[in-house]
């Protein structure tokens, strides 16, 4: 158990001076109830999931009622090959962990051992519309070039069963980007219309957008975000790289006309380089401007480098420690199932009863 308990090198990791972020979108919260998931695509998360989404949850454990699952089930909207996705879903668990995430104050979980997920996902396909599933802009960008009678169902249905992650667990705050705004309108539409027709049963969710947040770009294309689904390996930087990987990336950033380490408008490849630097060592942009003022580029990525392989060697060190102990690993997805099943089942519960699933 020790291998997870409060103080280890996890949550040295995950509290260097980080803290939740005031300001939402919507409302003001003190105590909520939090869900958040992550579909099991890689074997670790990149430098951009971790600053703009996993840094969020483990600041959210600090004062809210968090629920963080590994969304295998999403990972069947599109091919997939049976013997990596359990291998992969045990990664990104591990990883979560290595990043933050505290079993011991979170629920952490798999989706697929939560048999609510999908029971609500059929009721919530019941009452959900095709012309508002239609609208999905992500569903569009994605079967853009496919042949109509090619296009999975899982892929237009998903949205719901994404909805169903949430209410299952009466979820009040959904971290959110900009990619998913929409599903979160959705997911917001069918808890109004399930309560309408059927009696208060679900919260209806608020986006969790923090009032400051960093956008991380790719290293060899500013204009387009780090992408795991890139075929450009250069674009990004994993969790895990060792150093020699670093210092090479970094030193194939691309970088914009003249020498000066400023942010702008006019030098998007130095500002985002700018961004990973200020987000890895909680330093304001202006005072790495400051400290490379009379420097080159050079001088500035060599910095970038060590400071990056700082960063995240007490994550590669903490991940492989965890993955090194299966059983405890498993001790703790099969504890986070449990309470999340608990949870869910209650919601199951008033949901069979207010749609008439019970005899009479």
């Amino acid at each position: 158990m020790g291998l997870y308990r409060r103080g280890s090198r996890s949550h040295d990791f995950e509290n260097k001076g980080r803290r939740p972020q005031a300001g939402f979108e919507k409302g003001s919260w003190e105590m909520a109830r939090v869900f958040s998931g992550v579909q099991p695509t890689a074997e670790v998360p990149h430098l951009g999931n971790y600053i703009g989404a996993f840094r969020q949850w483990v600041a959210l454990q600090d004062q809210h009622e968090c629920f963080f699952c590994v969304v295998d089930l999403h990972s069947l909207t599109v091919p997939w090959d049976p013997k990596l996705l359990g291998q992969r879903s045990r990664q990104t668990a591990a990883s979560l962990i290595a990043s933050g995430i505290d079993p011991e104050r979170s629920v952490l979980f798999l989706q697929s051992e939560v048999a609510e997920h999908t029971e609500l996902s059929w009721i919530l396909t019941c009452v959900s519309r095709m012309g508002e599933l239609s609208r999905m802009t992500q569903f569009k960008d994605k079967s853009r070039n496919l042949e109509r009678d090619s296009i999975g169902t899982g892929l237009y249905m998903y949205p719901v069963l994404m909805a169903a992650d949430v209410l299952a667990y009466r979820g009040e705050l959904v971290p959110v980007g900009d990619d998913q705004r929409q599903h979160l309108e959705l997911m917001r539409n069918i808890a109004e219309r399930f309560n309408r027709d059927f009696g208060e049963t679900f919260p209806v969710p608020e986006p969790y957008i923090p009032a400051e947040g960093a956008r991380i770009m790719a290293l060899d294309d500013p204009t387009r975000k780090m992408d795991k689904s890139s075929d450009r390996p250069n674009n990004l930087i994993w969790m895990n790289d060792p150093p020699e990987v670093v210092r090479r990336k970094i030193a194939r950033a691309v970088t914009d006309s003249g020498r000066e380490v400023t942010a702008g408008s006019d030098k998007p490849a130095i500002t985002n380089l700018l961004t990973i630097y200020a987000a890895v060592t909680d330093r304001p942009v202006a005072a790495i401007e400051r400290e490379y003022e009379d420097k080159g580029y050079g001088d500035f990525k060599m910095g970038l480098s060590e400071a990056l392989i700082d960063f995240l060697g007490p994550f590669r060190s903490r991940y492989l420690e965890i993955l090194d102990d299966p059983g405890q690993l498993d001790k703790v997805l099969d504890s986070g199932a449990a309470r999340a099943k608990e949870v869910a089942h209650q919601t199951m519960q008033s949901v069979r009863e207010r749609i008439g699933l019970r005899r009479s």
